[in-house]
């Protein structure tokens, strides 16, 4: 094997210690190559980014009482419609009640007044009784009705106030504060506990007034947790700037935490906990690089190194790398795991796919 000197400048304990470990534990099989190209990939912005539960919210009281009982606490998991807390229901249950009580009595009023109608207008068909008193006892029977259905309208709302001392979760989630104790007093709107729900988080990061300008779609967005980038189903770029900061702030709603758990098995349910950090990857326009498969990178040390094929020869050559690509560029269709290459390889370049490989391959030829 030759390698090129002059433009490389190696250390001899390169080649002999890396040699030696290649040669038990890479197949020596034919060596895949392909030719060096440019190719088309997204320049992209890198923000911080918060993730926050798409559901949360603080339950109010509805009615006043007291605070009889609490079934949750701080940190504890609850079921969409699980009973959080109960308030005193004494002075509910005597205003349903009283409520009950009044319908029953316009019940019976209308009735009475219904029947008196009906004779009244048999009366005045007979000619025994004046135009002015059928209007009067269909006006009352009117008011009769319109009695009863304010009765009923009483005895909903008062049921509505006895159903509002059983505080009931609005959906499955996690107590995150609780702000009442037993005892207390509450009056309608008193912030009882706040909570939030951790099937749908989103991430939340601040973008800059001249990149917002460029957004155009969600498609331009994606969003890293440690080591998995997840594409959001919707995005929401507010139709404001910050006065002070002046960023715009943009909302990236995730997929379901379920469905991410499922289709991402190195993350963990703890990495979506809203509130931990993530990172916003904008992408906004496209560049020509030159990209090659990460399998093709031979390294020592702080030093990287290809192989080519010129001719008949192997050729150790040193490169320059610049950052890994998140997915496939936008042209052209290499291999997963790519690397950009700064300096070293030129279009047209003939690359050793496998890099350890190859030089496996060719070192035991040798022997």
């Amino acid at each position: 094997m030759r390698f090129r000197q002059g433009r490389l400048h190696f250390q001899s304990f390169f080649f002999s210690s890396l040699i030696a470990t290649l040669l038990s534990n890479h197949s020596l099989a034919e060596s895949e190559t392909e030719t060096v190209s440019l190719t088309h990939i997204p320049v992209s912005f890198s923000l911080e980014a918060t993730l926050e539960a798409v559901n949360q919210s603080t339950v109010s009281a509805q009615t006043q009482g007291r605070i009889n009982a609490i079934h949750y606490d701080v940190n504890d998991v609850v079921e969409a419609g699980a009973l959080l807390l109960t308030i005193e229901d004494t002075q509910q249950r005597a205003s349903l009640a009283q409520a009950e009580a009044g319908l029953a009595q316009a019940i019976a009023q209308n009735e009475d007044a219904q029947i008196v109608l009906q004779r009244n207008q048999k009366l005045h068909q007979q000619g025994t009784l004046s135009q002015g008193k059928l209007d009067s006892s269909a006006a009352q029977a009117k008011s009769a009705a319109a009695m009863v259905t304010a009765a009923k309208a009483g005895v909903q709302q008062a049921r509505e106030q006895l159903a509002y001392t059983q505080v009931r979760a609005p959906y499955a989630g996690l107590v995150k504060d609780r702000h009442v104790e037993i005892g207390e007093l509450v009056a309608p709107g008193t912030p009882l506990m706040t909570g939030m729900s951790l099937a749908h988080v989103r991430a939340i990061a601040d973008l800059p007034q001249r990149l917002a300008q460029r957004y155009e779609s969600a498609s331009q967005i994606s969003v890293q947790i440690e080591d998995q980038t997840i594409q959001p189903d919707t995005v929401t770029l507010f139709p404001f700037a910050d006065r002070k900061h002046h960023s715009v702030r943009l909302r990236a709603n995730l997929p379901a935490t379920e469905t991410l758990l499922t289709q991402n098995t190195t993350l963990s349910a703890r990495q979506l906990l809203p509130g931990n950090w993530a990172r916003l990857i904008f992408t906004y326009d496209q560049r020509q690089a030159i990209v090659i498969p990460e399998s093709a990178i031979i390294r020592r040390s702080h030093m990287a190194a290809v192989l080519l094929q010129q001719q008949e020869r192997t050729v150790l050559r040193q490169v320059r790398l610049g950052n890994r690509l998140q997915g496939n560029p936008v042209q052209g269709n290499p291999i997963q795991s790519n690397i950009e290459v700064l300096s070293g390889l030129n279009e047209g370049d003939i690359l050793f796919v496998d890099g350890y490989a190859r030089l496996a391959e060719v070192s035991q030829n040798e022997q």
